[in-house]
């Protein structure tokens, strides 16, 4: 063992520990009544008949259960276990290190000694290199790398794989009986409810499948040791169920045990539970605009991916589904469709990470082969139907999406003017990317390690988004039960698509949870309108109204994914190179001081890039910091003017006009001529091309509450 004496642990009570090793003893010298395996078998179903006869002598009846499980050919798995896929040189790599005792998660490698302590974290040790990561022991007990010991050993027939791999899962097993009573989701828990639905749904059977056929290095002491694990698995998931994207993955890996062991009494119940409760989580956590409540894309998908595993086990081996249980997935594919940046991403929004939006609409057709736009994104353009819808907006998850075209060179931006979401939240509100001529300019922090480090509170906190900061105090919704963030209609968001516009906008500070700062400030309201001007360049302007008369320090960051010039008078930016470029050219009624902050730690982390979601790591990048100090109604406006490789910048300056109230300017294009640009005081905003003239006129918009310090 290599923990720590005073390391917290997670240890069984003295019940819980008895409760297990029952679960899982012979049960030869206690009869047949002490055997819960044999106890839990429908002994009345036929291909059990065998078991049944022998029921009187455990041994006698768990040999013939073992015979039964190694010889049987259904219920279906997604291979033969007689003839498994090969698995990867990656995955013999991996297996190496574990039978060295060397696992890695989050990133993170630890060996161990003779023996292997389940409940173990080297990141919380004192002296740790790493920040605290309670991550590293719950994705630890996944069991991927047994995965991989699995694969190696059905690639190489190498038995040792196979034999350290049983001893790893029957001690595994000896060590940590289930939690009786309770569910167990604190630091250090082996029993995680999401990590035994993934181990259900993922390791586990694949596991089982490719050594059920293998007695010479799975005997039939760990094979029914696994099986029964499994039961004990179903039936603590069955018991405590939670919400959100777990939900999903505990009700995915009930089915799996279900659908895949019907021998048990109790499978019928495990499989009819979890499919209930999945067709009743497709339309309670799903909104009617196709966006996952917790508003991040990357478990969005999650959640997409584990309805639609439990669907192809279930059709796979006959399992009937609820009603509706397909057509409701449509509109969450379809989201990866509608939200997907040019680089067939989607926006990394709160906790997410990359997308490869062709390969999921290329899973979605399996189900929905009629989508020809579908077909359109996943051939590159070589099939189907190019996508007809452009620029949309997701009225719940209040995302506003504009874009030039459907092609890899598009310019796009995608807004986030919705509520705070029910899990995995960022400080984000009003933050938008921007995308043109196959570049990322303006990118979210995105996600980090879940760890305690500073960079994760900078990826979480407003610091790294492209908002604002009022007199040094950042966003600050969070405090808030779950369910609060989760809204019941369309957020109040402005939204117009024209032929030759895009236009949103959104506030925040109107909202009671909308605070500014720890102490929860809500003195000031500020409204950020997007206005696409096809295609060529968007207008952005910040308002802020402060419910006082007191002078307030207003800080507009953008974080640029390029080397960038920074013209410190005019606050003129321009990204370097030779490959696409982006120029902001910003204004306002007041003094604008402009600079750049790049690989700042302290007094607080900024200009940072991570370099992946759930691993330390990040790269320094810049981000431009647009200040003015005013008192009463304030307006900054900027322009962002994209270029091609090679081509100039749309846009050559941008000059104030005084407008009584709101904010107005010239802006001046590289082909010759002028826009014209002005919102009023009362918030109307027009946009004058020559003798074309657009006008958006406002909708009521919240007033900030009074201050409260």
């Amino acid at each position: 063992m290599e923990r720590r004496i005073d390391q917290p642990s997670v240890r069984p009570t003295r019940r819980e520990v008895c409760a297990g090793l029952v679960a899982w003893c012979v049960g030869a010298e206690q009869g047949p009544a002490a055997d819960p395996l044999l106890d839990a078998l429908d002994l009345d179903r036929p291909e059990l008949a065998e078991v049944r006869s022998a029921r009187s002598d455990p041994s006698s009846a768990r040999a013939a259960f073992a015979r039964h499980l190694r010889a049987r050919s259904r219920p279906l798995w997604f291979f033969d276990p007689s003839t498994p896929p090969p698995g990867s040189q990656a995955d013999i790599e991996i297996a190496d290190l574990a039978m060295r005792h060397t696992f890695e998660s989050v990133g993170i490698r630890h060996t161990f000694g003779p023996e292997i302590d389940w409940g173990y974290n080297p990141t919380t040790l004192p002296g740790s290199p790493d920040a605290p990561d309670h991550e590293w022991t719950w994705q630890w007990n996944r069991h991927s790398a047994w995965t991989a010991m699995a694969r190696a050993f059905t690639t190489t027939g190498n038995p040792d794989y196979g034999r350290e791999l049983a001893a790893q899962i029957t001690d595994w097993i000896r060590q940590n009986p289930p939690p009786e009573g309770r569910a167990l989701n604190s630091p250090y828990s082996r029993w995680r409810t999401i990590e035994a639905g993934i181990r259900m749904f993922d390791s586990w059977p694949e596991i089982y499948h490719r050594l059920v056929r293998h007695p010479e290095v799975f005997p039939d002491e760990a094979l029914l040791a696994m099986v029964d694990c499994m039961r004990l698995h179903a039936e603590y998931l069955d018991a405590y169920p939670t919400g959100g994207n777990w939900l999903c993955m505990e009700a995915n890996g009930q089915l799996h045990v279900g659908a895949l062991f019907p021998e048990f009494k109790n499978a019928g119940r495990w499989t009819e539970h979890a499919l209930s409760r999945l067709r009743r989580e497709i339309d309670g956590q799903v909104y009617p605009d196709g966006v996952q409540i917790e508003l991040t894309p990357g478990y969005h998908n999650v959640s997409l991916g584990n309805f639609v595993g439990a669907l192809r086990l279930a059709r796979l081996n006959g399992i009937a589904l609820p009603d509706g249980y397909q057509s409701g997935l449509e509109r969450m594919y379809a989201m990866n469709l509608r939200a997907m940046s040019p680089d067939r991403d989607v926006p990394p929004v709160n906790d997410s990470w990359a997308i490869d939006v062709r390969r999921i609409l290329g899973e979605g057709l399996t189900l929905f082969p009629q989508r020809a736009d579908w077909a359109w994104i996943r051939s590159d353009g070589a099939q189907g139907r190019e996508p007809r819808e452009r620029s949309c907006r997701f009225p719940f998850a209040g995302w506003a999406v504009m874009r030039s075209d459907w092609t890899t060179n598009a310019r796009y931006l995608m807004m986030d003017c919705g509520p705070f979401g029910y899990g995995h939240q960022h400080e984000d509100k009003l933050s938008f990317v921007l995308h043109a001529y196959g570049k990322r300019f303006v990118f979210d922090a995105g996600s980090y390690a879940y760890d305690a480090s500073d960079m994760r509170r900078y990826v979480l906190s407003a610091r790294g988004h492209n908002v604002i900061h009022v007199d040094g105090l950042e966003q600050n919704r969070r405090g808030g039960p779950r369910d609060g963030y989760v809204v019941k209609a369309p957020v109040a968001m402005e939204w117009v698509t024209k032929p030759g516009y895009d236009y949103a906008s959104a506030t925040y500070g109107g909202l009671p949870e909308e605070t500014w700062g720890p102490d929860k400030r809500r003195n000031i309201l500020h409204r950020r309108r997007v206005l696409f001007v096809k295609s060529t360049y968007w207008i952005v302007c910040d308002t802020l109204e402060s419910d006082d008369r007191l002078e307030h320090t207003y800080e507009s960051t953008f974080h640029i994914d390029d080397e960038v010039d920074l013209d410190a008078a005019s606050g003129r930016l321009t990204s370097k190179g030779t490959g696409p470029r982006i120029t902001i050219l910003p204004i306002s009624e007041h003094p604008i001081a402009s600079r750049i902050v790049s690989a700042q730690i302290q007094p607080v982390v900024q200009g940072w890039l991570p370099k992946r979601h759930g691993r330390t790591g990040a790269d320094p990048r810049p981000c431009v910091y647009y200040t003015v100090r005013a008192s009463g109604v304030v307006h900054l406006l900027y322009v962002f003017a994209p270029a091609p490789a090679g081509g100039p910048c749309p846009v050559t300056d941008v000059r104030h006009i005084p407008e009584p109230g709101g904010i107005a300017a010239t802006v001046s294009l590289a082909e010759g001529g002028t826009h014209g640009v002005r919102v009023t005081a009362s918030g109307r905003v027009t946009l004058r091309t020559g003798a074309r003239a657009i006008t958006v006129n406002p909708n009521p918009s919240p007033k900030p509450p009074p201050l409260r310090t």
